[in-house]
């Protein structure tokens, strides 16, 4: 029997429930230290509304605090955040049948932990992925607002302390999966010896890790490829 839309969505949102409960510490903490260095708590919530991204929001937020042109502003979040694009790429090839309209605005769903768990999926429904993106968003604009409130109050050392919680639940995702997965495992070490390596390499910057993502899926690819017939199934 074939799943309403509603079910879909439902099971989607039950899928990234565990990202939903991580991001919302991780909103706190960031919205905690931007206010508290100066920005008002409305602007603090508006970027985390329009800007679902961790290290995209942080490194916009930090460049208005110290008075940076929008125009720079706006080139940085880009740079930091275009690797979603290529993650939006590779997710759109399992949604072959649904209008490219639609899925540029699931594309704005699209995390770091969100994408990991829609590529477990042998399939992806725009109902399921949009129900998988919802409730982490909610968590993320959610706990910007507590922490925008609270910015006032709790000091920026708690908040600093906080920022590891986004680590620690992307450790806890990729574990498990490269526990199982040998490719995966190669994958994984191969994206951090060149980002360790693009990090030294002057003038590169954030671009280093974009590199470091591809380079290891490239390579990973060649490596490992999947069967014609698996990869359709």
């Amino acid at each position: 029997m074939e799943e309403s839309r509603r079910q879909r969505f439902w099971n989607g949102f039950r899928y990234g429930a565990p990202i939903m409960l991580g991001y919302a510490p991780v909103s706190f903490a960031f919205a905690v230290g931007a206010v508290g260095n100066g920005l008002p708590w409305w602007v603090v919530i508006l970027i985390s509304m329009t800007n679902f991204t961790s290290a995209g929001q942080q490194a916009g937020a930090t460049a208005m605090m110290v008075g940076t042109p929008w125009y720079t502003v706006g080139a940085s979040v880009f740079v930091v955040n275009i690797r979603y694009m290529l993650m939006s790429m590779s997710l759109s090839q399992r949604m072959l049948k649904l209008p490219l309209a639609k899925k540029l605005i699931l594309a704005n769903g699209v995390t770091d932990e969100i994408y990991f768990l829609a590529m477990k999926k042998d399939k992806i429904t725009g109902w399921f992925f949009a129900g998988l993106a919802f409730g982490p968003y909610l968590g993320w604009v959610g706990g910007t607002v507590l922490g925008a409130l609270a910015g006032a109050i709790l000091p920026t050392s708690i908040a600093s302390a906080l920022n590891i919680a986004l680590y620690a639940m992307f450790i806890a995702i990729v574990v498990p999966e490269v526990k199982k997965s040998h490719p995966a495992l190669f994958v994984c070490l191969t994206a951090v010896a060149l980002s360790v390596v693009f990090t030294h390499v002057p003038g590169l910057g954030q671009w280093g890790l974009i590199l470091a993502s591809v380079g290891a899926a490239a390579i990973g690819a060649w490596l490992f490829p999947i069967a014609k017939k698996e990869a359709t199934s």
